[in-house]
């Protein structure tokens, strides 16, 4: 399992958010263009704001896919409700 820790800052405002990367395995035929699957928990202030698996071509396909989508979500959610992110998620992650 990989496990990522962020803090969102707003103001006073301090939530702790973790990002879980787990579970890689192949669950379809590799007949299909996305075979392997990944678990993807996101823990947003102690709520669960995402719990799905993200599908890739390969193993490692899987977990950029996943990181990809974590970074997307963090950034944008982060923006959206005024605040930053500890650490920050470089532009070239996110987009």
């Amino acid at each position: 399992m990989i496990k990522l820790a962020f803090k969102f800052k707003r103001g006073d405002v301090s939530q702790d958010i973790t990002v879980r990367l787990c579970d890689v395995r192949q669950v379809r035929s590799t007949d299909t263009p996305a075979p392997w699957d990944i678990s993807v928990t996101i823990i947003w202030g102690g709520e669960v704001a995402f719990d799905h698996p993200l599908s890739g071509m390969d193993p490692l396909h899987a977990v950029e896919q996943a990181a990809q989508y974590a970074a997307t979500y963090l950034s944008g959610r982060a923006h959206d409700e005024g605040g930053t992110l500890d650490p920050p998620i470089p532009p070239a992650l996110r987009d």
